[in-house]
Formats: C-alpha cells, structure tokens, sequence
C-alpha cells in the first residue's frame, strides 16, 4: 500500500500484488462467484431454468463513503455489488459473497476467518446486509444466508474466535502511527512482513498520477 503526505493529509492507495498462476480449478471458483453475482441482480421476471446472461467480471461500481476510525476522518472509495430498498424506498447496499457449503470440519475455519474478511469489508464501508451464497463441489447453489453486517461480531464472539472491537482499535492504533511517522511531502510503501507478523514502512520514489492530479484540482478550488 502506497502512503502519501500531502498539506497534512494521509492518502493511501492499494497497490494490486502479481497474481499468482491460478489452476483450472481456480478459475471455475472465479466464475462460481461472478454467476452468483450475476444471478442474485438479474431481473426478477427472468424463468425458472433461464439461463443467466451478461457475466462479465470487468463491471465494478464505486461509491465514496465518509466515515470515521477513532479521532480520524475517512474518505475512501468501496466497491458495491448491489442494492436493495426498504418497503418505503429507502435503498441501502448489499454485499454478495460465495462460500462452499459448510460441514462440522470447515464452519470453524470460516467463522474465523472468512466472516472476519466479510465484516470488515462491509463494516467500513456502511453496507448493513451480507448475502451469502452457498454452494456445492460442482458449482451449484445449495442455499443463500442473509446477515446483518452488525450481527456478525455477537455471532463470533459468544465462541472466541475474534472481536470487532479490538480489529477496529488496532486499525486506529496504525492510522495514528502512520500519520505520526510518515513526512510532509514524501512517499512512502506499507507492506506486512511475513512470517514475521509486522508491518514495515519503506521509502518510496514517486507519488501515484491521480493523486497529484487531485492536488491540482484542490489548488483551483
């Protein structure tokens, strides 16, 4: 992740890793999840047994949400998969997830750590609903699982397994070391260390083009 101080903000920017060479099987799990994505959007009117169109996995939308961690003031962009709306109107977003069916051996793995990913994704962005879809070795959807984004903490909670409230202080606790740390003016590269368990600062060379493209634009305001 790419750290920048500019006129005493922090902006950070997410640097995408090479992916590493995915198997047969992993692409099928790729596709498993843009189908459902796809599946869980399509018009409602659509037939039983119609099959489903327009899978593409380049279409993504953004909002720009405003929130805060502690003492600071975020504003960060966040894929949303969808929306859905109240019997009044109101609309509010929903996250889509994938998951194989869970068994006796595999439902403690995926409470620590999958819904771990699921709600903080979803936490900080403000989307209040998880949609779930399970499905089976062969691909097809077994079931679906709506949650309350809020109700995941209690869940994993009662058994031990992780608290939201210390995953949210520990972000806080690295937004105060980076705004203390890093330099006015300077570039920065945050990465963890494996298997160390740290996180390292490292000096960087350059600033990424959008970012001092917004500083130009804040300059004619």
């Amino acid at each position: 992740m790419g750290v920048h101080k500019r006129n005493g903000v922090v902006y950070l920017d997410v640097h995408k890793l090479p992916e590493r060479p995915q198997s047969e099987l992993d692409r099928r799990r790729c596709y498993w999840g843009y189908c459902f994505e796809t599946l869980a959007t399509e018009d409602p009117r659509r037939g039983d047994g119609e099959e489903i169109h327009h899978i593409d996995a380049n279409v993504e939308y953004c909002a720009v949400i405003k929130t805060k961690l502690g003492a600071h003031r975020i504003l960060m962009g966040a894929e949303m998969d969808c929306c859905d709306s109240t019997d009044d109107g109101r609309r509010f977003y929903v996250e889509l997830k994938t998951s194989r069916e869970l068994d006796y051996h595999t439902e403690e793995r995926y409470e620590r750590e999958k819904l771990l990913k699921f709600w903080i994704q979803s936490f900080l962005a403000g989307v209040p609903y998880i949609v779930i879809g399970f499905r089976n070795d062969a691909g097809q959807l077994v079931r679906t699982e709506r949650l309350r984004t809020k109700d995941i903490t209690h869940r994993v909670k009662m058994k031990g397994y992780w608290q939201g409230g210390v995953c949210l202080a520990f972000a806080d606790e690295v937004l105060c070391w980076l705004y203390g740390t890093v330099k006015e003016n300077e570039d920065y590269l945050l990465r963890f260390a494996p298997p160390f368990g740290r996180l390292e600062l490292l000096q960087a060379q350059s600033c990424p083009d959008v970012i001092t493209y917004h500083l130009e634009q804040l300059k004619e305001l």
